[in-house]
């Protein structure tokens, strides 16, 4: 069930991220990936193993909406996904605690979104667009690093935890 849910997110914030928020930036490069935060905030807090399905459905979203093909999209999600679960398995204490949690899922976020759009600039041959807006990219990755951080603590209270003897 959770798998649906956290691709439910996901694809709504791929929606919201080629709707509302392309007309916010002036370059589509520059704006704040909301799909990956939501991806790396659900795989810190919760478990990374549960973000299979948005890395499926979030591609063909923008695929569909874009001229590049799914692969790219796909293959550009992948270290956001990768980043979480290294951040959910670096935190050893099995209850966890919610700053480490937090501060873990912005970090997978902010890389996340770097390795996003280096990878997609590279596929599409647009590497100076980087250099052009490096400031309007560092803002839009520090919102995404904030984004991936609240959503951590907001499913922070919904997350797997071990069972005692009489729960």
């Amino acid at each position: 069930m959770s798998v649906l849910i956290v691709a439910a997110l996901a694809v709504a914030a791929a929606l919201v991220q080629m709707g509302s928020l392309s007309l916010l930036a002036q370059n589509p490069t520059a704006a704040p990936l909301l799909p990956i935060a939501v991806i790396a905030g659900w795989g810190v807090a919760r478990r990374a193993e549960e973000t299979w399905l948005a890395l499926l459905l979030v591609p063909v979203v923008f695929g569909v909406a874009s001229q590049d093909r799914v692969g790219l999209f796909v293959i550009a999600l992948w270290p956001t996904a990768l980043l979480a679960l290294l951040a959910h398995r670096l935190d050893r204490d099995p209850a966890g605690r919610s700053s480490r949690r937090v501060g873990g899922a912005a970090l997978a976020a902010a890389l996340g979104g770097t390795c996003y759009v280096a990878l997609l600039s590279t596929g599409g041959g647009h590497l100076a667009l980087i250099a052009a807006d490096a400031r309007a990219l560092a803002v839009a990755i520090a919102i995404t690093a904030t984004a991936g951080a609240a959503c951590a603590a907001a499913v922070w209270p919904w997350r797997p935890r071990p069972r005692g003897l009489f729960e």
